[in-house]
């Protein structure tokens, strides 16, 4: 059998590459239907795109995404099409130019242990003993024991997983949604631009302390067989339901310890949220922006909508 992550350390240096390993794991994942969490009552819990405007900006435009390569989701609303064509610049959380494509690589030596150190020395040779069980139920043969706990932990779902979805038909290496959006932007001519670079999209990750590197990995392996299944996620997402979606992660968060639920929620959203607002706004003054950012990013009181309502923009929801 081929060991599952000597095939990944072609992967890693891409963050987001993961996702066609998490799709192979949610499919090979066993069913467990529970009743859906009522969504969150949370400002813009609703929609997928909206109108940004005010004195000293062109009117933009925010649109939620989905990082999956679903048909139903690549079938974008026709108001999310015309914001699209009719803006000059186009935002999104990275900047995959594939000109830049050497300089964005992450050497794949940042994602293992310091010499002297093992996955199984940090985290106990009982959960390395349940996370092989795990890989070898999976058709593989066992974990790299030189891998940090925070990327072993990504391959197997990070901080929100891919455990509750159940009605995907993404191809296997198909174009994400927001990967498609930006090809097309390139092809047309805009001005595309990363609102973080792609080594802050690792580093957010690989300063964690390794003691709560460890606490993230201990808990997903814990709860690994009680994740929820057969949650309608993408058809919530193309209802526009954020209240549901953010519900169901707030569920998922919940098999953390706390602490650790609250930092992964200040690094993963709360923090990105100000920094996308932050960046967004001097390409917003230039021309007519489309800013195009995972849908978490979207809702609650620290989320990108209502951050750019704070700062006295008008919001208006177009679908």
């Amino acid at each position: 059998m081929k060991n599952f992550f000597d095939e990944l350390r072609c992967v890693l240096p891409r963050p987001l590459a993961a996702a066609s390993l998490l799709l192979l794991l949610a499919a090979c994942a066993t069913p467990e239907p529970l009743p859906l969490p009522e969504p969150l009552d949370m400002p813009y819990n609703q929609g997928r795109i909206w109108k940004i405007e005010g004195e000293d900006i062109k009117p933009s435009y925010v649109f939620g995404t989905f990082h999956i390569a679903d048909s139903k989701v690549l079938d974008i609303p026709a108001a999310a099409e015309k914001a699209f064509v009719d803006s000059p610049i186009a935002a999104f959380e990275y900047d995959y130019d594939p000109a830049k494509e050497e300089e964005n690589r992450i050497d794949r030596k940042r994602y293992r242990l310091p010499e002297g150190k093992t996955l199984q020395g940090l985290v106990g040779s009982g959960v390395y003993g349940d996370l092989t069980n795990i890989i070898r139920g999976l058709g593989y043969w066992k974990p790299n024991n030189e891998l940090k706990p925070w990327v072993m932990w990504d391959i197997f779902g990070g901080a929100r997983g891919t455990f509750y979805r159940n009605d995907d038909d993404s191809e296997s290496g198909a174009v994400v949604l927001d990967g498609w959006l930006q090809n097309r932007a390139r092809d047309e001519g805009k001005t595309v631009v990363g609102l973080e670079s792609v080594e802050e999209g690792f580093v957010k990750y690989d300063t964690i302390p390794m003691n709560q590197q460890v606490a993230m990995l201990k808990s997903l392996v814990e709860h690994y067989h009680q994740q929820r299944q057969g949650a309608p996620i993408v058809q919530a997402y193309v209802d526009g339901d954020l209240g549901l979606l953010m519900a169901l992660d707030e569920e998922r968060m919940g098999r953390y310890p706390p602490e650790i639920a609250d930092m992964l929620n200040f690094r993963v959203l709360t923090n990105r949220n100000h920094i996308f607002v932050e960046r967004a706004l001097p390409h917003m003054r230039k021309d007519s922006t489309f800013i195009a950012v995972g849908a978490a990013h979207l809702p609650g009181e620290e989320g990108v909508l209502r951050l750019f309502e704070e700062r006295g923009y008008t919001v208006t929801r177009l679908h």
